[in-house]
């Protein structure tokens, strides 16, 4: 068996030029997972006695013989037994013979540790709630009070409120993104907790709002570089635009290995391999890290297939899991300093990922010296072990310490929508688990701008690019989040809005219902009859309604069209102006028909 343990890129070279380079190879690089005990120590990394052969080359086919070297049993790093499987099957052996080798099977071991009950001895204890002391979280960060006194203000609600993640489109952050998370309601924005804002990008940020980003090659062409060097300055520049555009984490790299070739994600996951994905990743981690972004990198763990995803249970050793499923995360967060993780859809060995304790504490946490937050794929599910999955069981989240759930419409409207507080209230779960979870999220916002930008501490970079706006262009900077009003419309004044050719504005609204739903302009131009100014009113990215207003000499014109069906929820609408001329008093969107 060969095994990728290094690569490098050179400078570019001229004919006849050469370089040389001193490769480091360390003994966890050669070690192999023992999850039976066979070399006399279970659960731990083993590097095995005999000749270990080194070839180097462009490719795995053409490597020469580069030299070997002999090697005495060592245990590389002792672990402990997490996420091993509890159904019996078996794996292929390899048993030596006189000339080679022959494929013989082995049972594969089973689960020997009661990950629920690892839990329950490892629960923190919790810290006594003082209520609101007047602290707010910039003074953590300014060093006035320390985290746990922060956190100890903080309520049982506020502790609930904080696990939840608000999207698609949440009006709390940019336009156009897929969430929000942090200062989610407004007891938590009162204690100075800033809401942050994920973004979608395999290839480049998603903003469904008009702004421009750059497109970027996908991971499997960024794993073909073999490049680290040059992967993390093109994501030094992404984690750049992320910041200009008020974005604190991209969610991405995705990491899985390319185990089959008709998965529909293998786009944008990087190899096949575990070691060139780890190092891939880290560097776009690293990248991003220097402007203070965060990568979320995913789907953790063993996301093998798009088919029935939510389902799919991966049934795996535990050696394939640390050798190979778990391994370019394992690089990614102890060489790329990763500080935020997503989890999948999926279980793996019987449990849904989402609420493997083992997962997101044993392995992450203690093993691997993680100290960011873990959150869930969109409306993800988990499981108490033995029963099947369901979208209410979220306090199996908690309780493994995975910081958020993703996502809801509005966190303090979906309270009642779990079972976070029954299994609060018979100490299933308990208020200590619910603070080190939220301790785990304010770890995150105090390194991220999201907690500067609260407080006016903007960056003179973000400064520069905001006098650098080309008209077109909607930045962060320009977007705005309006309420809804008592009467279930939305008011946007004429002084928010910057009718200029070539402008756009966007506002993230909230609507609590669903229905039909008009829009209704009250405007004027000083043009004559004949004039023609045109705009177009979008929804989501998507086209709702053109507008082509007649020059009105000074007065008052009142304009009502129809907006088409819209779910209740977040949502951004954007206006396009064709011409100059236009003057806004108020545009209204209110709910014509409501429907079920």
């Amino acid at each position: 068996m060969r095994r990728l343990v290094y690569f490098f890129k050179t400078e570019k070279l001229q004919p006849g030029e050469s370089v040389s380079k001193m490769i480091e190879i360390t003994g966890y690089d050669l070690a192999s997972y023992d999850d039976s005990g066979v070399t006399g120590n279970r659960s731990a990394y083993v590097l095995e006695q005999g000749t270990y052969r080194f070839y180097i080359g462009s490719d795995v086919r053409s490597a020469a013989y580069a030299g070997e070297c002999h090697l005495e049993a060592q245990v590389a790093e002792q672990l402990q037994e997490a996420m091993a499987p509890v159904s019996v099957f078996q794996r292929m052996k390899p048993e030596k013979e006189k000339d080679g080798y022959r494929l013989t099977w082995e049972e594969v071991p089973v689960r020997t540790v009661d990950q629920e009950e690892r839990r329950r001895k490892e629960r923190p204890e919790g810290l006594k709630i003082t209520g609101d002391q007047g602290w707010k979280l910039i003074d953590v960060l300014d060093g006035k009070i320390t985290l746990d006194a922060f956190t100890a203000q903080l309520s049982e609600e506020d502790l609930t409120a904080i696990f939840r993640g608000e999207g698609m489109c949440s009006p709390k952050v940019t336009a156009g993104t897929a969430a929000a998370f942090g200062g989610v309601t407004e007891h938590l924005q009162e204690l100075g907790i800033p809401a942050a804002c994920c973004a979608d990008g395999p290839s480049g940020i998603r903003m469904d709002c008009g702004t421009r980003a750059f497109s970027l090659p996908n991971g499997t062409a960024l794993g073909c570089t073999f490049d680290e060097k040059l992967v993390e300055e093109l994501y030094t520049v992404v984690g750049q635009e992320i910041r200009l555009n008020k974005i604190d984490s991209l969610l991405g790299p995705g990491i899985n290995i390319h185990r089959h070739p008709l998965n529909g994600r293998n786009f944008e996951y990087i190899s096949e391999d575990p070691y060139l994905t780890g190092k891939i990743a880290a560097a776009q981690v690293r990248g991003m890290a220097k402007h203070q972004i965060a990568g979320t990198i995913k789907h953790f763990c063993a996301n093998n297939q798009e088919t029935a995803r939510c389902r799919a249970n991966s049934v795996v050793s535990e050696r394939a899991l640390r050798e190979i499923y778990l391994k370019g995360f394992e690089i990614a967060v102890k060489e790329g300093g990763a500080w935020s993780v997503m989890t999948t859809y999926g279980p793996v060995n019987g449990v849904w990922t989402a609420g493997s304790y083992d997962l997101c504490t044993t392995i992450l946490r203690k093993e691997w010296g993680f100290s960011g937050i873990v959150m869930t794929d969109w409306w993800a599910m988990a499981n108490y072990e033995g029963m099947t999955a369901d979208k209410t069981m979220r306090a199996p989240m908690a309780a493994a310490q995975n910081d958020i759930f993703m996502v809801t419409s509005d966190a303090k409207a979906s309270m009642e929508e779990d079972d976070m507080q029954k299994q609060l209230e018979c100490g299933w779960l308990t208020c200590g688990e619910l603070q080190r979870n939220a301790e785990n999220i304010l770890g995150f916002l105090l390194r991220s701008p999201a907690l500067l930008h609260m407080n006016g501490r903007i960056c003179q970079e973000e400064l520069d690019a905001m006098n650098r706006k080309e008209d077109g262009d909607v930045l962060a900077s320009d977007l705005k989040n309006l309420d809804e009003e008592e009467n279930g419309s939305i008011l946007i004044s004429g002084d928010l809005l910057h009718p200029k050719s070539g402008n756009a504005d966007v506002f993230g609204i909230h609507l609590k219902k669903k229905g039909s739903y008009r829009i209704h302009m009250k405007l004027r131009s000083d043009l004559g009859g004949l004039a023609q100014i045109p705009v177009t009113v979008y929804c989501n990215n998507t086209l709702k309604t053109m507008v082509s207003v007649q020059g009105s000499e000074g007065g008052w014109l009142e304009i009502d069209r129809n907006l088409d069906v819209l779910m209740a929820g977040n949502h951004y609408i954007k206006f396009y102006y064709g011409g100059n001329g236009l003057e806004f008093e108020t545009i209204r969107i209110y709910l014509e028909e409501e429907h079920d």
